[in-house]
Formats: structure tokens, sequence, C-alpha cells
């Protein structure tokens, strides 16, 4: 049994026409017009699945000139003609087989593992659950979970299991930002290369890439790990992770794979910066009201050279650890934006941009423990003045707690402790703002201010001591100064641009 990734159904996707379906690579591209988008149930997998695709179709082809998109406006998929490579090495996608196979490496000499560590979702010796070891051997992966799985670890793969292991290219866990369009035929538009190769992809070649030779193609399918497959089960068994019945393979060899060829220093992050869908952020930015700098993760802590090529006051953006406050997680979407705001290069052409998704692994210490996924709506013409106040009003906060009570001298970690656990329903209602603020095409500081104010109020509510009247004339100090905090964003600052000319302040006592 060969099980050719060409033709055999393994993409999960969604159609047009809300029908979950499986397909191959070459109907996933002939169809890209009837497809809505990739829908595999993990996040990372729809982002590593889609770079799969444009890796294929920026070998296939190139070049891809302004005639060349609009032929494909209101086209059924990619033609057939362009995607020729494919008849050419249609050998190469045999996943199974006793030959060549799809990404791997029968010479291996890594040890047997069971096949559960293709998959995040199947505790492996490093993960903090181990409770599912019991069943090693037992359980199983169909074909299509274990081709779904080998393309994970293209765009994520963590670096640890007694350094044995090897990050993707952008390092354990980064966060990435994929422009959607309509349908699939419009994302990879949208994403689409045009550089040309500089070497064989790695689905014809197990040789890694030195840096002068990386190209998308490359960086978009990395060799994670070398994995050799286990013989297929003779009978048919549901599958562990998708439960179709199948012949399953429980056995695999499984180790570290290929090395980004840039080197870092310490606890560095190791990213390729001429990666597209990379989102990177100003180095060692602390988020509001953290008292410690974000961990960044590494692959070892061995110090090493630090690359020349890179800039050093960037860095990738990650997804925060499942254990960070609760206002970390609920703020995050404020941080993607202002990452996707500073490298906003997306192609243009025929295709309509729907939204950005931006999706990766939540990680401890660069142990995936989730998958997380968020998305924005363009545009994101004019939002730079109106983000700006917004990430400056949230800041103003806990100052403006701290000078309703009492004793403003004091931290007052309780009304630290409400804000936070408050904080998701506070970031919704700013996404709201903000969507409300592009479409009319100006800000409101009074909106903020209506919008910011319940927190504040529940906040005071839960945390000041004493009778009703101290509860209100508390209220009456954090609404004043609240106003005055807000309405001093709005002055002209020499170093910044003035906000006030996109607002307006009609400052009011609280009734």
């Amino acid at each position: 049994m060969n099980y050719n990734l060409l033709e055999e159904s393994w993409i999960p996707i969604l159609r047009n026409d809300g029908h979950a379906d499986r397909v191959g690579i070459r109907a996933a591209l002939a169809q890209a017009g009837a497809i809505h988008r990739i829908a595999a149930p993990n996040p990372m997998d729809c982002v590593a699945l889609l770079r799969f695709l444009l890796a294929v179709l920026s070998w296939c082809k190139p070049e891809l000139t302004n005639e060349d998109r609009k032929s494909l406006a209101g086209a059924k998929g990619i033609p057939s003609a362009w995607l020729k490579k494919l008849d050419e090495h249609e050998g190469k996608f045999n996943l199974l087989g006793n030959a060549d196979r799809f990404f791997q490496d029968e010479k291996t000499k890594a040890k047997t593992r069971p096949i559960g560590d293709l998959l995040q979702e199947f505790p492996t010796e490093t993960s903090i659950a181990h409770f599912r070891h019991v069943r090693d051997g037992d359980y199983g992966l169909c074909p299509a979970c274990c081709a779904t799985g080998i393309i994970r670890f293209c765009a994520f793969a963590n670096a640890y299991g007694g350094g044995r292991y090897t990050s993707a290219i952008n390092g354990p866990a980064p966060v990435y930002a994929i422009a959607q369009g309509g349908d699939l035929l419009q994302s990879l538009l949208l994403n689409w290369s045009t550089t040309v190769p500089k070497r064989a992809p790695p689905w014809l070649s197990n040789k890694p890439p030195t840096l002068d030779s990386l190209d998308i193609p490359t960086a978009f399918a990395w060799r994670s790990r070398q994995v050799w497959l286990g013989a297929l089960e003779n009978e048919a068994e549901p599958c562990a992770y998708c439960g179709r019945s199948a012949r399953l393979v429980k056995q695999m060899k499984f180790t570290g794979g290929w090395k980004p060829p840039f080197k870092t220093k310490g606890q560095e992050k190791k990213f390729w910066d001429q990666d597209p869908h990379l989102i990177l952020e100003p180095r060692a930015q602390r988020d509001e009201a953290d008292e410690n700098p974000r961990e960044a993760v590494g692959d070892s802590p061995a110090e090493e050279e630090s690359p020349s090529y890179r800039p050093t006051e960037m860095t990738t953006i990650g997804f925060p650890s499942p254990g960070n406050r609760v206002a970390k997680h609920a703020r995050f979407w404020r941080r993607a934006l202002a990452a996707c705001l500073l490298r906003h290069d997306i192609a243009s052409g025929t295709a309509t941009l729907a939204a950005i998704t931006v999706a990766g692994p939540a990680a401890n210490k660069g142990l995936y423990q989730d998958a997380a996924e968020l998305s924005f709506s363009p545009p994101f013409n004019h939002p730079a003045h109106a983000f700006r106040l917004l990430n400056n009003a949230t800041q103003l906060l806990t100052g403006v707690l701290r000078q309703s009570t009492q004793n403003p001298k004091q931290e007052h970690g309780n009304r630290k402790a409400a804000l936070d656990a408050l904080s998701p329903a506070l970031e919704m209602r700013l996404r709201n703002v903000l969507a409300r603020w592009l479409a009319a095409g100006e800000t409101s500081l009074d909106e903020l201010i209506e919008q910011v104010w319940p927190t504040l109020e529940a906040v005071i509510a839960s945390t000041t001591f004493g009778s009703p009247l101290r509860r209100r004339e508390a209220a009456i100090r954090a609404r004043e100064e609240l106003e005055r905090a807000i309405a001093r964003l709005a002055e002209p600052d020499k170093d910044k641009e003035p906000l006030k000319a996109f607002g307006r302040v009609n400052s009011r006592k609280h009734q």
C-alpha cells in the first residue's frame, strides 16, 4: 500500500456549501475555488497545511504574473498545466511502501516510538500528563492523520526531549499570521510567493539547507523530524485521533530533524526573518502592568554565536503560556494586532482579503499544552491612532483605581487582582469599540470612557470596604480621575501624533 498524498483524501476541508470533506493535494489545488478553507480540528494544522500547499505552489509555478492572477478570478482552482511537476514527481508523495517515502528517511537510526508522538494531543515522556502511556502500542493513527502529523512539524515543533529533538524553522512556539480570502483559492493567491526556489524542496531531498539556499518552499515545508512509519496493521480499527475506521500505524522511528541554519545566543528565539507569515514585535517589550519581561523560549541553553543577518531589535510573538495571568491572555489580541500592523505586507492582486488568522501553540517552556487561533477583520488602513488610544487608556486603569482610594500610595493588590479577573469582558468591549471606530473613521473618547467604566465600577464595588457611602465616594473619585486621564491622552504631545483631531472630549461628572 503506497497511499499517495496527491490523490488520497487526507486534508480536512470545509467546502463553500458548508460540507466537511477530505481531499488530496491535487484536488485541494484544482478545486480551491469551491473550498472555503482548510478545516482541521487543530488550528496549528490549518496553518501548517496551508503553508505546505503554498510551498507546493511556489515550487510548481515560481513566477506568477498579473495576467496569471487575473486568469484565476472566478476560477474553479489552479490550472492543471501549472501543476505538471506533481505528475513528474508523483512517486515522491507516497506516504507508505518499501521504497522512497514522503518526508521519511529509512536510514534513520532513531529508536522505535509510539505513533502518538506525531501529535501533541498524545502525551509523550516530556508532557505533563502521562496517563495515556499505558496504551502505547495499542492505539494507532490512520494514514491521513499520520500525514497531517508529519506536516504539522513543518511549522510547529518543540525542541525538548533530552536534546534529541529540534525545533521548527522559527523556533518552538511561533505564531503565524495568515491572510484569508473568501475561499481557499483567494487565500492561496494572497499568500503565494513568487520568488524563484534556490534548491530542491524538502519532499525531494533529505539534505538540510544552508542559510544561503534557504527559500520559501524549504521554510514552509521544513523537516523538523526524522520519521519512518511502521507497517500498517492487518485489520481495520478506529483511528485514535479522527475516529475513522482504517488500517492503522502504531509504531514509528522518530527523532530530531533539520536544525535551523542560523545560530542564536543563549535563550534568544530562533526565526527566519524573511518568513512572510511571522509577526514580529520589538525585543524585550513588556506587556502592560506586567512587572516581569516575557520569557524567551529557545532551543537550548547552550550559548552560540548570534546571527548578523537578523535585526536584533525585533523578535517573534507567541501566545501566552496557559499558566499566565488572565489579563495577559485577554489582551493578547491587542499584542497580536500591534505586531500585524508593524508587518503588514499582504500581497495585492485579484484576491479579496476577508480576514487575517493568527494561530499557534500555547506552550509552557516549549511543551505544547494548547493551540489557539484568533481572527482580525480588515481594514487595517487607519487604525494606528485608534489602537494607540486603546493601549494608552488601558495602561491608566491601575493608576485610576489607586487614586480612587484613600491611600493612593499603596499598591492595593486586591483591586489589581479584581481588574485582572474582569479583563476578558473589558477586552471584548474594547475590541468592539475598535471595530466601530474603524467603520466610522473616527475615534470617540466619550465612548471609550463609557466602555471602560463598567469594569472599574465593578472592581470598586467588590473591593471597597465599609458602607455604601464609601463605595459611592470611591466611584466618584475613580470616574473623575478616569475622565481626566483619558482627556490627557488627547492633548498634543511633541513626541506623538495628536489624538485630539480624531475624537472629542465632553467631560461629565459621575451622577
